[in-house]
Protein backbone atom coordinates (compact mmCIF):
# COMPACT_ATOMS: atom_id res chain seq x y z
CA UNK A 1 0.00 0.00 0.00
CA UNK A 2 1.35 3.65 -1.02
CA UNK A 3 2.32 5.70 1.64
CA UNK A 4 0.05 8.85 2.61
CA UNK A 5 1.41 11.86 1.26
CA UNK A 6 2.47 14.27 3.95
CA UNK A 7 4.51 17.64 3.98
CA UNK A 8 7.52 17.41 5.33
CA UNK A 9 9.76 20.14 6.81
CA UNK A 10 13.23 19.22 6.42
CA UNK A 11 16.29 20.71 7.72
CA UNK A 12 19.31 19.67 6.23
CA UNK A 13 22.34 21.98 7.16
CA UNK A 14 24.62 20.61 4.74
CA UNK A 15 23.15 18.96 1.53
CA UNK A 16 25.28 17.83 -1.57
CA UNK A 17 24.42 15.72 -4.21
CA UNK A 18 28.05 15.00 -4.87
CA UNK A 19 29.93 14.56 -1.92
CA UNK A 20 29.72 12.03 1.00
CA UNK A 21 29.70 12.06 4.80
CA UNK A 22 26.68 14.95 6.25
CA UNK A 23 26.31 16.39 2.55
CA UNK A 24 25.23 12.99 1.49
CA UNK A 25 23.32 12.16 4.10
CA UNK A 26 21.53 15.27 3.64
CA UNK A 27 20.74 14.95 0.02
CA UNK A 28 20.19 11.42 0.22
CA UNK A 29 17.23 12.00 2.84
CA UNK A 30 16.08 15.34 0.34
CA UNK A 31 15.79 12.84 -2.52
CA UNK A 32 14.24 9.51 -0.83
CA UNK A 33 11.74 11.47 1.24
CA UNK A 34 10.34 13.49 -1.81
CA UNK A 35 9.62 10.34 -3.40
CA UNK A 36 6.56 10.09 -1.36
CA UNK A 37 6.13 13.25 0.14
CA UNK A 38 6.19 17.14 -0.45
CA UNK A 39 9.29 18.01 1.25
CA UNK A 40 10.49 21.61 2.03
CA UNK A 41 13.58 21.80 2.77
CA UNK A 42 15.82 24.18 4.96
CA UNK A 43 19.56 23.92 3.37
CA UNK A 44 22.25 26.82 4.19
CA UNK A 45 24.63 28.05 1.62
CA UNK A 46 27.45 26.94 3.13
CA UNK A 47 30.45 25.18 1.14
CA UNK A 48 28.57 26.29 -2.30
CA UNK A 49 25.79 23.90 -1.86
CA UNK A 50 22.60 26.16 -3.41
CA UNK A 51 23.73 25.85 -7.31
CA UNK A 52 24.48 21.80 -7.47
CA UNK A 53 21.20 21.17 -5.33
CA UNK A 54 19.63 22.91 -7.50
CA UNK A 55 20.61 21.67 -10.41
CA UNK A 56 20.49 18.28 -8.84
CA UNK A 57 16.74 18.66 -8.00
CA UNK A 58 15.62 19.81 -11.62
CA UNK A 59 16.81 16.50 -12.89
CA UNK A 60 14.74 14.40 -10.81
CA UNK A 61 10.83 12.94 -11.90
CA UNK A 62 9.55 13.92 -8.42
CA UNK A 63 11.16 17.66 -8.63
CA UNK A 64 7.83 19.39 -7.73
CA UNK A 65 7.45 17.53 -4.40
CA UNK A 66 10.40 19.57 -3.71
CA UNK A 67 10.64 23.10 -2.26
CA UNK A 68 13.96 24.64 -1.49
CA UNK A 69 14.56 27.26 1.16
CA UNK A 70 18.31 28.49 1.11
CA UNK A 71 19.18 30.30 4.07
CA UNK A 72 22.32 32.25 4.48
CA UNK A 73 25.51 30.98 6.69
CA UNK A 74 25.76 33.87 9.34
CA UNK A 75 29.19 35.92 9.57
CA UNK A 76 31.22 35.30 12.31
CA UNK A 77 34.56 36.99 13.85
CA UNK A 78 38.01 36.54 11.79
CA UNK A 79 39.25 36.58 15.12
CA UNK A 80 37.24 34.06 16.57
CA UNK A 81 37.61 31.68 14.26
CA UNK A 82 41.39 31.63 13.88
CA UNK A 83 41.86 31.47 17.57
CA UNK A 84 38.87 29.05 18.53
CA UNK A 85 37.56 27.55 14.89
CA UNK A 86 35.42 25.01 16.56
CA UNK A 87 33.75 27.00 18.96
CA UNK A 88 33.03 29.60 16.75
CA UNK A 89 32.11 27.22 13.62
CA UNK A 90 29.28 26.23 16.76
CA UNK A 91 28.01 29.40 17.46
CA UNK A 92 27.38 30.12 13.29
CA UNK A 93 25.61 26.79 13.31
CA UNK A 94 23.68 27.55 16.35
CA UNK A 95 22.87 30.96 14.85
CA UNK A 96 21.58 29.33 11.65
CA UNK A 97 19.54 27.07 13.65
CA UNK A 98 17.95 29.91 14.88
CA UNK A 99 17.34 31.79 11.00
CA UNK A 100 16.21 28.16 10.40
CA UNK A 101 13.12 28.60 12.95
CA UNK A 102 12.21 32.33 12.08
CA UNK A 103 12.07 30.82 8.43
CA UNK A 104 9.82 28.12 9.16
CA UNK A 105 7.60 30.31 11.27
CA UNK A 106 7.04 32.41 8.29
CA UNK A 107 6.23 29.23 6.28
CA UNK A 108 3.89 28.03 8.42
CA UNK A 109 1.71 30.52 7.97
CA UNK A 110 0.91 29.83 4.49
CA UNK A 111 1.82 26.36 4.05
CA UNK A 112 0.41 22.92 6.56
CA UNK A 113 3.31 21.06 7.44
CA UNK A 114 2.20 17.70 9.04
CA UNK A 115 5.98 17.18 10.50
CA UNK A 116 9.46 18.59 11.34
CA UNK A 117 12.36 16.38 11.13
CA UNK A 118 15.73 17.39 11.51
CA UNK A 119 18.96 15.47 9.74
CA UNK A 120 22.41 17.71 9.56
CA UNK A 121 24.57 18.27 10.94
CA UNK A 122 23.93 14.85 12.70
CA UNK A 123 25.07 15.61 15.91
CA UNK A 124 22.76 15.72 18.94
CA UNK A 125 25.04 18.60 20.67
CA UNK A 126 23.47 21.04 18.03
CA UNK A 127 20.31 22.28 18.88
CA UNK A 128 17.26 22.38 15.94
CA UNK A 129 15.03 24.98 17.12
CA UNK A 130 12.38 23.80 15.37
CA UNK A 131 11.51 21.65 17.90
CA UNK A 132 9.95 24.61 19.24
CA UNK A 133 7.21 24.52 16.53
CA UNK A 134 3.36 23.20 16.95
CA UNK A 135 4.55 20.09 15.03
CA UNK A 136 5.44 16.69 15.71
CA UNK A 137 9.13 16.81 15.66
CA UNK A 138 11.43 14.22 14.60
CA UNK A 139 15.54 14.27 15.27
CA UNK A 140 17.82 12.09 13.50
CA UNK A 141 19.27 9.96 12.91
CA UNK A 142 22.27 11.93 15.04
CA UNK A 143 25.33 10.99 17.09
CA UNK A 144 27.97 12.72 19.07
CA UNK A 145 27.95 10.79 22.23
CA UNK A 146 30.91 8.99 20.80
CA UNK A 147 34.23 9.48 21.78
CA UNK A 148 38.56 8.08 21.63
CA UNK A 149 39.38 5.34 23.97
CA UNK A 150 42.27 6.15 26.27
CA UNK A 151 44.65 3.82 24.73
CA UNK A 152 43.93 5.58 21.20
CA UNK A 153 46.00 8.31 22.26
CA UNK A 154 48.68 6.55 21.97
CA UNK A 155 48.81 6.02 17.98
CA UNK A 156 48.38 9.76 17.65
CA UNK A 157 51.57 12.34 17.06
CA UNK A 158 51.54 15.10 19.28
CA UNK A 159 49.67 17.22 17.25
CA UNK A 160 46.46 15.09 16.72
CA UNK A 161 46.75 14.54 20.52
CA UNK A 162 46.10 18.45 20.83
CA UNK A 163 43.32 18.32 18.40
CA UNK A 164 41.69 15.38 20.19
CA UNK A 165 41.53 17.03 23.22
CA UNK A 166 40.24 20.45 21.92
CA UNK A 167 37.44 18.60 20.50
CA UNK A 168 36.38 16.37 23.70
CA UNK A 169 36.64 19.82 25.29
CA UNK A 170 34.06 21.08 23.14
CA UNK A 171 31.84 18.23 23.48
CA UNK A 172 31.77 18.35 27.03
CA UNK A 173 31.09 22.06 27.15
CA UNK A 174 28.54 21.66 24.66
CA UNK A 175 27.09 18.99 26.67
CA UNK A 176 27.15 20.58 29.35
CA UNK A 177 25.76 24.08 28.60
CA UNK A 178 23.51 23.20 25.67
CA UNK A 179 20.30 24.31 27.33
CA UNK A 180 18.55 24.14 23.63
CA UNK A 181 20.22 20.75 22.66
CA UNK A 182 19.15 18.93 25.46
CA UNK A 183 15.49 20.99 24.98
CA UNK A 184 15.93 19.84 21.35
CA UNK A 185 16.52 16.32 22.47
CA UNK A 186 12.99 16.29 25.20
CA UNK A 187 10.83 17.57 22.84
CA UNK A 188 11.49 15.22 19.68
CA UNK A 189 9.01 12.67 19.68
CA UNK A 190 11.24 10.57 17.95
CA UNK A 191 14.93 10.51 18.26
CA UNK A 192 16.91 8.36 15.68
CA UNK A 193 20.67 7.34 16.95
CA UNK A 194 23.57 6.74 14.62
CA UNK A 195 25.63 4.25 17.44
CA UNK A 196 25.09 2.56 20.90
CA UNK A 197 27.30 5.23 22.37
CA UNK A 198 24.12 8.29 21.33
CA UNK A 199 21.58 5.73 21.92
CA UNK A 200 22.40 5.18 25.97
CA UNK A 201 23.23 8.85 26.42
CA UNK A 202 20.00 10.32 24.98
CA UNK A 203 18.16 7.32 26.67
CA UNK A 204 19.16 9.08 29.84
CA UNK A 205 17.17 12.54 28.86
CA UNK A 206 14.07 11.15 27.52
CA UNK A 207 11.74 8.08 27.04
CA UNK A 208 13.46 5.18 26.25
CA UNK A 209 10.70 3.82 23.98
CA UNK A 210 10.84 6.37 21.64
CA UNK A 211 14.40 6.58 21.69
CA UNK A 212 16.05 4.16 19.15
CA UNK A 213 19.05 2.70 16.86
CA UNK A 214 18.95 4.01 13.27
CA UNK A 215 22.26 4.44 11.07
CA UNK A 216 22.09 7.81 9.09
CA UNK A 217 24.74 6.15 6.95
CA UNK A 218 23.09 4.27 3.24
CA UNK A 219 24.06 3.68 -0.31
CA UNK A 220 22.00 5.44 -2.69
CA UNK A 221 22.67 2.72 -5.41
CA UNK A 222 23.99 -0.89 -5.11
CA UNK A 223 26.65 -1.57 -7.33
CA UNK A 224 26.13 -3.78 -10.43
CA UNK A 225 27.76 -6.40 -12.70
CA UNK A 226 30.67 -6.67 -9.58
CA UNK A 227 32.99 -9.24 -10.66
CA UNK A 228 36.59 -10.05 -8.74
CA UNK A 229 38.95 -11.73 -10.40
CA UNK A 230 40.77 -14.69 -7.88
CA UNK A 231 44.13 -14.39 -7.26
CA UNK A 232 46.40 -16.61 -6.23
CA UNK A 233 47.42 -16.80 -2.41
CA UNK A 234 50.93 -15.39 -3.66
CA UNK A 235 49.52 -12.40 -5.61
CA UNK A 236 49.56 -8.10 -4.85
CA UNK A 237 47.04 -7.84 -2.00
CA UNK A 238 45.62 -4.41 -2.74
CA UNK A 239 44.63 -2.49 0.70
CA UNK A 240 42.28 0.66 0.42
CA UNK A 241 41.79 3.66 3.01
CA UNK A 242 39.30 6.29 2.32
CA UNK A 243 38.84 9.15 4.39
CA UNK A 244 40.37 12.27 6.06
CA UNK A 245 43.46 12.14 6.93
CA UNK A 246 42.96 13.79 10.25
CA UNK A 247 43.82 12.52 14.19
CA UNK A 248 40.37 10.19 15.03
CA UNK A 249 41.15 8.18 11.63
CA UNK A 250 44.15 6.82 13.22
CA UNK A 251 46.46 6.19 10.16
CA UNK A 252 49.15 5.61 12.55
CA UNK A 253 47.37 2.20 14.15
CA UNK A 254 47.29 0.87 10.20
CA UNK A 255 51.17 2.11 9.21
CA UNK A 256 52.58 0.24 12.76
CA UNK A 257 50.53 -2.83 11.31
CA UNK A 258 52.10 -2.98 8.02
CA UNK A 259 55.48 -3.15 9.72
CA UNK A 260 54.38 -5.84 11.06
CA UNK A 261 53.34 -8.30 8.13
CA UNK A 262 54.57 -11.25 7.38
CA UNK A 263 57.81 -11.17 4.71
CA UNK A 264 55.72 -13.31 2.48
CA UNK A 265 52.75 -10.89 1.43
CA UNK A 266 53.04 -9.38 -1.07
CA UNK A 267 50.85 -6.08 -0.46
CA UNK A 268 49.95 -2.55 -1.56
CA UNK A 269 48.17 0.32 -0.06
CA UNK A 270 46.04 3.12 -1.57
CA UNK A 271 45.23 6.09 0.36
CA UNK A 272 42.88 8.17 -0.88
CA UNK A 273 41.80 11.43 1.03
CA UNK A 274 43.73 14.28 2.28
CA UNK A 275 43.72 16.09 5.54
CA UNK A 276 45.86 18.07 8.26
CA UNK A 277 48.14 15.46 9.33
CA UNK A 278 48.65 14.31 5.39
CA UNK A 279 52.54 15.96 5.40
CA UNK A 280 53.05 14.04 8.93
CA UNK A 281 52.41 10.70 7.54
CA UNK A 282 53.83 10.98 3.92
CA UNK A 283 57.17 12.04 5.85
CA UNK A 284 56.54 8.77 8.59
CA UNK A 285 56.29 6.33 5.52
CA UNK A 286 59.64 7.33 3.53
CA UNK A 287 61.24 7.28 7.53
CA UNK A 288 59.74 3.45 7.09
CA UNK A 289 60.75 2.84 3.49
CA UNK A 290 56.95 2.02 2.41
CA UNK A 291 57.19 4.72 -0.12
CA UNK A 292 57.38 2.33 -2.85
CA UNK A 293 54.24 0.35 -1.13
CA UNK A 294 51.96 3.15 0.02
CA UNK A 295 50.06 5.67 -2.71
CA UNK A 296 49.10 8.97 -1.57
CA UNK A 297 46.28 9.70 -4.19
CA UNK A 298 44.58 12.72 -2.41
CA UNK A 299 41.36 14.07 -2.14
CA UNK A 300 39.20 11.77 -4.86
CA UNK A 301 35.87 13.12 -6.57
CA UNK A 302 33.25 11.13 -4.89
CA UNK A 303 32.04 9.98 -8.35
CA UNK A 304 35.16 8.42 -8.92
CA UNK A 305 35.70 6.15 -5.80
CA UNK A 306 34.14 3.17 -7.60
CA UNK A 307 37.51 2.47 -9.40
CA UNK A 308 38.96 2.40 -6.06
CA UNK A 309 36.42 0.20 -4.45
CA UNK A 310 36.82 -1.97 -7.67
CA UNK A 311 40.59 -2.36 -7.18
CA UNK A 312 40.82 -3.14 -4.02
CA UNK A 313 41.16 -6.13 -2.18
CA UNK A 314 40.36 -5.55 1.35
CA UNK A 315 39.29 -2.24 3.18
CA UNK A 316 41.26 -1.43 5.88
CA UNK A 317 39.40 1.35 8.43
CA UNK A 318 41.32 1.77 11.69
CA UNK A 319 39.06 4.85 13.32
CA UNK A 320 39.11 5.69 16.77
CA UNK A 321 35.73 7.65 16.84
CA UNK A 322 32.75 7.44 14.12
CA UNK A 323 29.58 8.60 13.69
CA UNK A 324 27.84 6.25 11.56
CA UNK A 325 30.76 5.77 8.92
CA UNK A 326 29.43 5.30 5.35
CA UNK A 327 32.48 4.56 3.86
CA UNK A 328 32.22 1.05 5.10
CA UNK A 329 28.81 0.54 3.66
CA UNK A 330 30.49 1.74 0.34
CA UNK A 331 33.02 -0.99 0.74
CA UNK A 332 30.67 -3.48 1.75
CA UNK A 333 28.67 -2.99 -1.22
CA UNK A 334 31.52 -3.33 -3.69
CA UNK A 335 32.13 -6.83 -1.61
CA UNK A 336 35.34 -5.76 0.27
CA UNK A 337 35.82 -7.53 3.47
CA UNK A 338 36.31 -4.75 6.10
CA UNK A 339 38.85 -4.37 8.83
CA UNK A 340 37.85 -2.20 11.60
CA UNK A 341 38.10 -1.23 15.59
CA UNK A 342 35.61 -2.66 17.86
CA UNK A 343 33.74 1.03 18.80
CA UNK A 344 30.65 3.30 18.24
CA UNK A 345 29.97 3.91 14.73
CA UNK A 346 32.03 1.16 13.15
CA UNK A 347 31.35 -1.75 15.31
CA UNK A 348 26.91 -0.78 14.80
CA UNK A 349 27.80 -0.39 10.76
CA UNK A 350 30.39 -3.63 10.51
CA UNK A 351 28.85 -7.03 11.81
CA UNK A 352 31.33 -9.81 12.69
CA UNK A 353 30.71 -12.08 9.59
CA UNK A 354 31.12 -8.78 7.52
CA UNK A 355 34.76 -8.24 8.14
CA UNK A 356 37.18 -8.27 11.09
CA UNK A 357 36.25 -5.97 14.52
CA UNK A 358 39.48 -5.55 16.29
CA UNK A 359 38.84 -5.69 20.07
CA UNK A 360 40.38 -2.86 21.45
CA UNK A 361 42.79 -3.60 24.40
CA UNK A 362 46.43 -2.65 24.67
CA UNK A 363 48.28 -0.54 22.13
CA UNK A 364 50.41 -3.87 21.54
CA UNK A 365 47.38 -6.24 21.07
CA UNK A 366 45.63 -3.58 18.75
CA UNK A 367 48.69 -3.76 16.73
CA UNK A 368 49.20 -7.68 16.76
CA UNK A 369 45.63 -8.10 15.84
CA UNK A 370 45.35 -5.44 13.06
CA UNK A 371 47.87 -7.09 10.99
CA UNK A 372 47.02 -10.67 11.81
CA UNK A 373 43.42 -9.79 10.31
CA UNK A 374 45.45 -8.39 7.61
CA UNK A 375 47.31 -11.36 7.27
CA UNK A 376 44.13 -13.48 7.66
CA UNK A 377 42.53 -11.93 4.73
CA UNK A 378 45.56 -11.53 2.47
CA UNK A 379 46.15 -15.45 2.47
CA UNK A 380 42.46 -16.59 1.89
CA UNK A 381 41.35 -15.73 -1.31
CA UNK A 382 37.80 -17.68 -0.40
CA UNK A 383 37.35 -16.15 3.02
CA UNK A 384 37.62 -12.51 0.91
CA UNK A 385 35.17 -13.48 -1.19
CA UNK A 386 32.81 -15.21 1.34
CA UNK A 387 32.82 -12.28 3.35
CA UNK A 388 32.75 -9.51 0.71
CA UNK A 389 29.32 -11.52 -0.25
CA UNK A 390 28.05 -11.55 3.64
CA UNK A 391 29.10 -7.72 3.71
CA UNK A 392 26.99 -6.85 -0.08
CA UNK A 393 23.96 -8.68 1.13
CA UNK A 394 24.10 -6.78 4.35
CA UNK A 395 23.92 -3.26 2.76
CA UNK A 396 21.80 -5.04 0.35
CA UNK A 397 19.15 -5.83 3.21
CA UNK A 398 19.86 -2.99 5.67
CA UNK A 399 21.36 0.06 4.11
CA UNK A 400 20.13 1.06 0.73
CA UNK A 401 18.49 5.00 1.15
CA UNK A 402 15.28 3.56 -0.53
CA UNK A 403 14.88 1.30 2.51
CA UNK A 404 15.63 4.40 4.17
CA UNK A 405 12.73 6.42 2.53
CA UNK A 406 10.21 3.67 3.51
CA UNK A 407 11.49 2.88 6.89
CA UNK A 408 10.87 6.70 7.35
CA UNK A 409 7.26 6.95 5.87
CA UNK A 410 6.61 4.04 8.38
CA UNK A 411 7.39 6.51 11.08
CA UNK A 412 6.20 9.35 10.40
CA UNK A 413 2.95 7.60 10.17
CA UNK A 414 3.28 6.03 13.69
CA UNK A 415 4.08 9.61 15.16
CA UNK A 416 0.99 11.25 13.35
CA UNK A 417 -0.99 8.21 14.41
CA UNK A 418 0.45 8.88 18.43
CA UNK A 419 -0.11 12.48 18.02
CA UNK A 420 -3.66 12.41 16.72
Amino acid sequence: MAAQKLRILLSAFVCHPDKGSEEGVGWNWLKELAKEHEVYALISDFLGQEEPVRAAVDRLPYRDNIHLIFIPMPQGSKLMMALFPRFEFYNLCVEWQKQAFIEAQELLETVTIDLVHHVTYGSWTIPSYLSRLPKPFILGPVTGSQSVPLVGYSFLPAKGIVQEMIRMAYFIWTRLTSVAARETVRKAELVLCGNLETLNEIRRMRDSETTFLMSDSGIPKLPEGLSKTEKPESAEICLLWAGLIEPRKNFGLLLQALQRLPSNISWRLLVVGSGVLLPYWKKKVIQAGLQSKIEFLGQVPYREMSSYYQRADIFVFPSLREGSPNVILEAMAYKLPVIGLKLNGTATVLSEDCGILVNVGSKKQIVHDFASAITSLAEAPELRRKIGEKGYERVKSFYTWEQRGKKMSFLYQSVLNTAS
